[in-house]
């Protein structure tokens, strides 16, 4: 079980700052976590365009086009989270020519997940606290049976995007908010969503040619689009950590999950190799392992847009796997 009494250490610097309304001698306050205001916002704007999607295909029926589009526009805005938010910003696992970080900047941006600096700061924290007090999205029982059992795996899942656990946590970001290429992407992050739902429209309008084609294809490539994206993504923090096969002994319960790769076509799955190696741009350590994500990286370092790709070298990766240890080889993310 998880000890929830505390939420992450007083000294940590939030952005931004928590509004609070009221007395504080009076005990009537109000605090309102702004972000954390913003994510329920966003939630709720997926949930009613899906219900919408819902309705709309429900009448007029699906092609096999609506699908494709889907796991289309998944596939492509998925790189920006693994390639970009994730192995780049956060674990500088390679260095990316200046168009190819901001490009899969943007794309990550696409997939509604938030800014690079709030994205990367809560993933390093999840690092530092995984499965123990201060991780932001544990999906460890919270309370005893299956009740508790349940509460956890929710608050893992998705809960913790709607508490206030969802902020910029400063100091794991310093790194980053110094970096013009996020500063760039962040600042016009909400561009970057309206585009993920307006340009799936006008696919769906070339392909068939009417208005009810634009309908289709953003209802598709947009929030129902992002609603499954978003679930496939929260996996890896709830799924991840409860089913799945362990390669390594980690501190926390990270798991490789086939499920999980196939979900999300990045190779996201294999959580439990990334753990053991933070900083590895590559999470197919074993032979039969899938990374798609890896694969494309290998592209773009070929065609010399990205270069220092860091992978573990096979003798250490098994020695690592021999090893009884709880402590993963610490990675260089600066913070």
């Amino acid at each position: 079980m998880m000890d929830t009494s505390e939420t992450y250490p007083a000294a940590e610097r939030r952005w931004p700052p928590t509004i609070v309304i009221g007395r504080r001698a009076s005990g009537r306050v109000l605090r309102i976590e702004l972000l954390q205001v913003l994510s329920i916002f966003s939630l709720a704007l997926v949930a009613t365009g899906s219900v919408t999607g819902v309705w709309w295909f429900s009448v007029l029926g699906v092609t096999w086009f609506e699908p494709l589009l889907l796991l289309s526009v998944t596939f492509v805005t998925g790189l920006g989270v693994t390639l970009g938010y994730h192995r780049l910003f956060c674990h500088r696992s390679f260095i990316a020519r200046a168009p190819l970080a901001a490009a899969l900047g943007i794309l990550g941006a696409m997939t509604m997940q938030g800014q690079i600096s709030a994205w990367a700061s809560i993933h390093r924290k999840h690092h530092r606290y995984s499965d123990r007090p201060g991780d932001p999205h544990s999906p460890r029982a919270r309370g005893a049976g299956i009740a508790g059992a349940v509460r956890g795996f929710f608050q893992g899942h998705v809960g913790w995007v709607m508490s206030d656990t969802y902020c910029v946590y400063v100091d794991y970001v310093r790194d980053l908010r110094r970096d013009p290429v996020v500063r760039w992407v962040d600042r016009w992050y909400w561009l970057w969503v309206a585009a993920s739902w307006i340009i799936p429209g006008f696919i769906g309008l070339a392909w068939y040619g009417t208005a009810a084609g634009y309908w289709a294809g953003f209802l598709a490539g947009g929030p129902l689009r992002t609603l499954w994206q978003l679930n496939c993504t929260w996996a890896v923090n709830s799924i991840a950590h409860r089913f799945g096969r362990r390669r390594f002994e980690t501190r926390e319960d990270s798991r490789n999950s086939a499920l999980v790769n196939t979900l999300t076509m990045n190779g996201e799955g294999l959580h439990n190799n990334h753990h053991a190696f933070p900083w590895s741009a590559s999470f197919a350590l074993f032979p039969g392992e899938i990374d798609p994500g890896y694969w494309v990286l290998r592209g773009f370092a070929a065609m010399g847009w990205a270069s220092k790709v860091r992978v573990p070298a096979p003798h250490l990766i098994a020695s690592r796997a021999a090893q009884p240890t709880t402590v993963p080889l610490r990675s260089s993310t600066s913070r």
